[in-house]
């Protein structure tokens, strides 16, 4: 066969490289769970997901070097600025798994901002592409976390909770073969904002149908981040998509946030009468009477930062407090390096480099999707507006959100894809209830 004729029947490199990259991506949460469950049952898990992800990753960062050209150069100059910290704590320790911890988290910090970068590129190359895949991910990782948990439910896998002494039962909530209870919840509200804004104008019983699934996958995992922001989710994705209504009605909506803020002042007000009869009421009594109510919302995180500042405030000086000490410096003093509260543990690790890219970061998607609602609030705009600033409080409060492995594919991808949802892609509200 003439070599001339199979290259023309072949498609652009391009093409076959984000066909690849999007079939690996459709199914990226199966290699997680296959991880857990490798976990589960022999002990050991071989690294199949990091494995995974990170051929993802490589994959994703050629599509953009191909087609985002110089530009790209930002992110190896990224990687170089926020490992500057860590770089002068390993040279001063020499201490090596501390600076693969610190290489790997800057990984995470980043791979949100490539998929971001990579759904631009798609979109731009093939946008029909692009809306198709990421529908088939969303809906094939949410359904995988509703049997993994309904697994959970059943008895297999691992409990939401390790054992504890204020734990009454020991098998408390579940995540099923998944590893992160925290990520998994917080990957929940991701695939929910998606669905809920998507089916809200098209179909309301797909949309009655997933939020029952995605309260039954927050209720199994058991977690604030999941149960809360499901429910807001549910709640504001109507509102947000009615807003051309509402926003005639203004006194009368702020006359509605004042009442809803009186009643959530009561419950917290009211809490240590409503503890004995929620779950986890024995830790949750417990913690509220040793740290009290910010506490109890930072599950003692708190504690953890505070002890870790002390230590960089102690051992290191003030020009590298700046830049960073990083986990090869940190891990020397303390027990608990990562205090699992993002904006904290971004700068402690990695200095004003690390916080600054924690707020452009946010600071980016949030007007980002709030320039895509405003265009068209009917749509997965309205999701992705409440999904960011969602993260946002979960990040600040509970962390696992810019440090996770779990979110980076879907959520970078989902921002990446905004100018999708600017468009009309949906019908109206009217035709949409027929």
């Amino acid at each position: 066969m003439n070599p001339q004729i199979v290259a023309t029947a072949l498609p652009p490199l391009d093409r076959r490289l984000d066909i690849l990259i999007l079939i690996l991506a459709k199914f990226y949460l199966l290699a997680d769970f296959t991880n857990g469950f490798l976990l589960y049952q022999l002990g050991q898990s071989y690294g199949f997901s990091a494995a995974y992800k990170s051929l993802l990753l490589c994959l994703m960062a050629a599509s953009c070097a191909l087609n985002i050209g110089r530009q790209f150069a930002w992110l190896p100059l990224l990687v170089v600025l926020l490992l500057s910290g860590p770089l002068v704590s390993f040279y001063q320790s020499a201490q090596q798994a501390g600076f693969s911890a610190d290489v790997g988290m800057v990984l995470k910090l980043l791979a949100p901002l490539l998929a971001l970068w990579y759904g631009f590129g798609l979109c731009q190359r093939d946008p029909q592409l692009a809306r198709q895949s990421l529908h088939q991910l969303v809906w094939f990782s949410f359904l995988l976390i509703v049997v993994n948990l309904l697994l959970g439910r059943l008895g297999f896998g691992l409990s939401a909770y390790l054992p504890s002494d204020y734990f009454p039962d020991q098998q408390l909530g579940s995540k099923g073969f998944f590893k992160a209870t925290n990520e998994l919840s917080a990957l929940l509200l991701v695939f929910s904002a998606y669905l809920f804004s998507y089916y809200w104008a098209r179909h309301k019983g797909v949309f009655a149908l997933v939020v029952v699934l995605a309260l039954f996958c927050s209720s199994t995992l058991l977690t604030k981040t999941g149960n809360a922001g499901v429910l807001i989710l549910a709640l504001l994705v109507p509102l947000l998509q009615q807003r051309e209504r509402w926003i005639q009605h203004r006194r009368l909506l702020l006359w509605l946030a004042g009442l809803a803020a009186g009643m959530l002042l009561s419950v917290l007000l009211l809490l240590p009468w409503l503890l004995p009869v929620l779950p986890l009421s024995q830790k949750l009594q417990m913690v509220l009477q040793q740290q009290g109510l910010i506490g109890l919302i930072l599950s003692n995180r708190d504690l953890f930062v505070a002890e870790n500042w002390f230590f960089v405030e102690r051992h290191f000086p003030q020009w590298q407090q700046l830049i960073g000490v990083g986990n090869t410096g940190l891990q020397l003093y303390s027990s608990k390096p990562l205090a699992e509260i993002d904006l904290a543990d971004l700068f402690i690790w990695f200095g004003l480099p690390g916080l600054a890219v924690y707020l452009l970061w946010f600071g980016g998607i949030i007007a980002l999707s709030r320039r895509c609602w405003r265009a068209q609030p009917v749509g997965v705009a309205s999701g992705l507006l409440l999904l960011n600033l969602l993260l946002l409080l979960v990040s600040a409060l509970a962390g696992h959100v810019v440090t996770s492995g779990m979110l980076w594919i879907p959520w970078g991808l989902l921002n990446g894809c905004a100018v999708l949802w600017c468009q009309q892609d949906v019908p109206e509200p009217a035709n949409a209830t027929k």
